[in-house]
């Protein structure tokens, strides 16, 4: 039987986008897994996605950006640390995914979606009724969530296998924060790639190393 893997997109992206990046990865384990795309309920302002994408270097093609284009599964507040804000409404939602779609073995996150895999994980350790249930997680582009009422269950370090991808042209802010992501997980590997913040859909070896440990663990 082909297990499933949830897949969580990034800020300001939708379903069919990651989708799209994932496609190398699904033709590789077409006949081990069925690979699910549920999308964040939070629609992203355009000026705000146009914000944040420049801030990170990755400026999106006006094909990508406008109504009901741009989605995420939480909104930072301007706090220090942040809040994160309508996240109760994306944990409700994948825990209903989880119930109608379980079992799930594994959970693949980009950029935000990585927080959330991230936050999965930690839940699911955790919190002793917690609704997820699933083996591994990958998280790309990832960090640590910056909200506290999160950031508690990371100590001591979880112990969910998980592989932790790391584009070498990231910026040295988000490089580190992708190595604290890393500590806060017992059981982890690392992926190099030679791209800055996206998935390295370009470098077939690299999807082939995360596809292949992804394999490994179907």
């Amino acid at each position: 039987m082909k297990r499933k893997v949830v897949c969580l997109h990034g800020y300001s992206m939708n379903s069919n986008w990651l989708r799209e990046w994932c496609a190398p990865l699904e033709k590789t384990l077409s006949d081990e897994a069925i690979f699910l795309y549920p999308q964040g309920p939070i629609e992203c302002p355009e000026d705000e996605v146009r914000a944040t994408t420049a801030r990170f270097n990755m400026p999106l093609p006006e094909s990508r950006i406008g109504k009901e284009l741009n989605w995420c599964w939480y909104r930072a507040s301007e706090d220090r640390p942040p809040i994160y804000q309508d996240i109760d409404e994306t944990l409700q939602q994948l825990a209903d995914l989880f119930e109608r779609e379980g079992p799930i073995s594994g959970v693949f996150g980009w950029s935000q979606g990585a927080v959330i895999t991230a936050i999965l994980v930690a839940l699911m350790e955790r919190e002793p009724n917690s609704p997820f249930h699933f083996d591994w997680a990958v998280m790309c582009g990832g960090f640590l969530p910056g909200d506290t009422f999160f950031r508690r269950y990371f100590d001591p370090p979880l112990q969910t296998p998980s592989l932790h991808v790391v584009g070498a042209r990231e910026s040295e802010f988000m490089k580190e924060q992708g190595m604290k992501l890393q500590m806060a997980f017992a059981n982890s590997e690392r992926v190099d790639t030679p791209v800055g913040h996206t998935l390295p859909v370009r470098y077939p070896d690299s999807m082939a190393q995360i596809a292949g440990w992804m394999l490994r663990h179907l």
